[in-house]
């Protein structure tokens, strides 16, 4: 019985921390919107102004110029959303890819462990 313990504790740990891998794999994103004359830069503008030229970006799925517009804005939980999604948008493909490859490293450590403890 303490061994099925101790076996779900590690399939467990083994779950998170794929999964925390999963997560941590995101990469920064750059994204350039419109024209250099297209809209004025955020940082010159006032902090109203700014806020709704990120309101208006992330509307448009420009999600990287919100997150620096609500920046510039002073809005920083919105600024970490935008940013968020704008990595999300472009790592879509690659996450299935890496959960893929993360399920067939977890299968292989549980046989590794099956192996283990039917050696005992």
């Amino acid at each position: 019985m303490r061994i099925i313990k101790q076996a779900r504790m590690l399939v467990g740990l083994a779950l998170l921390g794929a999964a925390g891998m999963a997560m941590a794999d995101v990469q920064p994103t750059v994204l350039v919107v419109g024209g250099a004359q297209s809209a004025p830069s955020c940082s010159e503008v006032t902090p109203e102004r700014a806020r709704w030229l990120a309101d208006q970006a992330s509307h448009d799925g420009a999600y990287q110029r919100a997150g620096e517009c609500y920046l510039a804005a002073g809005q920083q939980s919105l600024a970490d959303q935008a940013f968020v999604r704008a990595a999300s948008a472009q790592s879509k493909g690659d996450t299935s890819r890496r959960l893929a490859s993360n399920l067939n490293d977890f299968k292989a450590q549980a046989r590794q462990m099956k192996q283990a403890f039917q050696h005992r």
